[in-house]
């Protein structure tokens, strides 16, 4: 009986296999979205932001993994609702009622009691693409109209200038070189007693030459 059935029948067989294979969840997945608080389960770029944003917001597991189907993609609306959450006071899963309930997130912004302002921190005109233009409409209008994808890169510029300790000027600079604050927020913080030890160690070895500087110079007398 099988013998008799044709290579043409079996493709589909060996097709549905194989995506059924690539289909198999990840370490990940299995635990949803785990790598938002465990950097060792991020698998890419995108994840390990996300993580350094969540870290960064001081929530608990308990208090954002029952929200998070709600701010799908979660690229584009979690960096935005935990900044909106932070700057407005308001507690996040308020914040995302008020996301599902508004069409842009400037509305959320008035809704919590938010300017706009809290987005231009450090930005000016002399700004390049892609904020020059949304600093233009903020400057011009007394109420702007932001999109949606402007809210959220000058989200992430100031997120990046928070996390990072750099000027928003110079991230906004390298963000018009390719440099992207989201490859700012995705590299692993350094440690500070890393970030001190080359400036210590110059002093370290002045210190010694000048001891025995001394020396010599007490021997010679």
């Amino acid at each position: 009986m099988i013998s008799r059935i044709g290579p043409w029948l079996l493709a589909p067989a060996f097709l549905c296999l194989a995506v059924a294979a690539v289909m198999v969840p990840l370490k990940s997945d299995a635990a949803p979205y785990a790598f938002l608080f465990d950097r060792t389960e991020a698998r890419n770029e995108q994840q390990r932001t996300l993580h350094a944003i969540v870290e960064d917001s001081g929530l608990s597991r308990a208090e954002l993994q029952p929200l998070l189907s709600r701010l799908l993609p979660l690229e584009t609306q979690l960096p935005v609702a935990l900044f909106v959450a932070r700057e407005s006071g308001k507690p996040i899963a308020e914040v995302v009622e008020l996301r599902k309930s508004e069409r842009h997130w400037l509305a959320v912004f008035k809704k919590t009691g938010l300017k706009p302002k809290v987005l231009f921190g450090g930005v000016d005109g002399k700004a390049p693409e892609p904020y020059k233009a949304a600093w233009i409409e903020y400057r011009m209008k007394r109420e702007p109209e932001l999109t949606d994808e402007q809210v959220r890169e000058l989200v992430m510029l100031q997120l990046a200038h928070r996390v990072s300790g750099q000027s928003v000027a110079d991230l906004a600079h390298d963000a018009a070189r390719g440099k992207t604050p989201e490859q700012v927020l995705s590299r692993p913080k350094v440690a500070k007693s890393e970030a001190s030890a080359s400036p210590t160690a110059a002093p370290t070895r002045a210190a010694t030459q000048m001891s025995r500087g001394k020396k010599a110079s007490a021997h010679g007398r």
